[in-house]
């Protein structure tokens, strides 16, 4: 999964326009092109995608994104906020070439292929709390976990609510369940302005 944080909400929402527009372009790609998925193939629109935002992406087989299934169906965009999502069934898609298209050409804060979200809260147990019972409602009662500050690390995408230096983590590790609890609460978050943690 790719995550990108701007500075306003304003920039996050043009920077998933962008992204939506690659995912059509890339739709159309894989029905017109003769051979889209043979080995030697170099995916159009991401060439022009990067150039369009200053970055050269190469033109070779690194330039290709793996998914299983059609592009249109599988690659996903969301933005909480002034965060943007971009992912297709736990695919890195575009991988570092992304990230520098996000902040050099989109003009990310930070980016990364696994988000860490800060959520600064009045009560970060009852957040917790009814984020876990939302999950539990939503049938994910498994793929994640609440813990605290010593096992955070483990886990490839955090959720943590914040407060004066209280805080409370949930975690979700690599693989497809615990991805789809993950994606399941970002619309939770809304209006909550999320944040990146960056890495150290």
């Amino acid at each position: 999964m790719q995550a990108a944080e701007f500075s306003t909400v304003a920039a996050a929402e043009q920077a998933a326009a962008e992204l939506r527009r690659l995912v059509a372009d890339y739709a159309i790609y894989e029905k017109t092109a003769d051979a889209p998925w043979s080995e030697g193939a170099v995916p159009a629109p991401l060439c022009e995608f990067g150039r369009r935002h200053g970055v050269p992406w190469p033109g070779d087989a690194t330039s290709r994104f793996l998914l299983k299934g059609l592009f249109n169906d599988e690659a996903n965009v969301l933005s909480v906020d002034r965060l943007v999502f971009f992912w297709g069934g736990g695919f890195d898609l575009g991988g570092a070439w992304l990230r520098e298209v996000l902040l050099r050409g989109l003009g990310a804060v930070h980016s990364t292929d696994a988000p860490r979200l800060v959520v600064r809260v009045d009560d970060p147990e009852a957040r917790a709390a009814a984020s876990a019972e939302f999950l539990v409602e939503e049938d994910y009662e498994e793929p994640f976990t609440t813990t605290d500050d010593a096992l955070r690390d483990r886990a490839l995408f955090t959720i943590t609510f914040e407060r004066d230096g209280d805080r409370v983590h949930l975690t979700f590790d690599d693989s497809g369940g615990q991805d789809w609890a993950f994606v399941a609460m970002l619309p939770q978050l809304s209006g909550d302005d999320p944040t990146l943690r960056p890495s150290s």
